[in-house]
């Protein structure tokens, strides 16, 4: 063997390198995060889930809070990507963001999305909360462009688009509302969205008054 093409401990094999790997390591690293909590979840987990060892995962990622910072960074990529093929798709504003609604609902179903943020932000860097703000924020630009764009062809009144694309995202969380017994408020999912969507209608949805002279 050509002692230079011997790889570095932990690096994992060539059938294993790019990016399937890497990506696979945080779709997995997620899941275990969010189905048993940071704290409770070890490498070894990850690794024994992944069906690689633990050397391959600290090959990609040099630690817990590294993991959990790229997965989370993963995650918010993968809805800003959902997301953004809804808004495009040439339809009124208010049925592509009912889509985009029940799509989220239904994806987040088993876990409080927002709970788990607010958790985790005590684990991490500075360094490492500023990505997570920053991928935040492209997916509150997506949504702020969509308001925009409709607010110019005249579908909303909405003079800042900005509010109402976190006037949006928090009216998501009323999607997974639970009652004092644990259930959800809003078991259907798709109800869920057409109640939330029709909140957010009553204030930008109105053109505003004509005043004739």
């Amino acid at each position: 063997m050509d002692p230079n093409s011997r790889r570095p401990p932990g690096r994992p094999r060539s059938n294993e390198q790019g990016a399937p790997v890497s990506d696979r390591i945080l779709y997995v690293a997620m899941h275990e995060f969010i189905r048993l909590g940071y704290d409770a979840v070890s490498m070894d987990d990850i690794a024994k889930a992944c069906g690689v060892t633990k050397a391959s995962i600290y090959y990609y990622y040099p630690s817990k809070a590294v993991l959990l910072t790229q997965s989370t960074i993963r995650l918010m990529n993968v809805v800003r990507t959902a997301t953004l093929n809804i808004l495009q798709k040439p339809l009124p504003l208010r049925q592509r963001l009912t889509e985009v609604t029940v799509n989220h609902l239904k994806a987040t179903t088993s876990f409080e999305f927002e709970g788990f943020m607010n958790k985790i932000e005590a684990v991490l860097t500075p360094e490492q909360n500023e990505e997570m703000r920053k991928a935040e924020h492209r997916l509150l630009e997506a949504l702020a462009d969509a308001f925009e764009e409709a607010a110019r062809q005249g579908e909303i009144c909405c003079t800042d688009s900005w509010l109402a694309a976190r006037s949006y995202m928090a009216l998501l969380m009323i999607g997974h509302s639970k009652q004092p017994d644990g259930s959800f408020t809003y078991p259907d999912k798709t109800q869920a969205a057409v109640k939330i969507i029709d909140m957010l209608w009553n204030g930008i949805g109105s053109a505003p008054p004509i005043i004739r002279k």
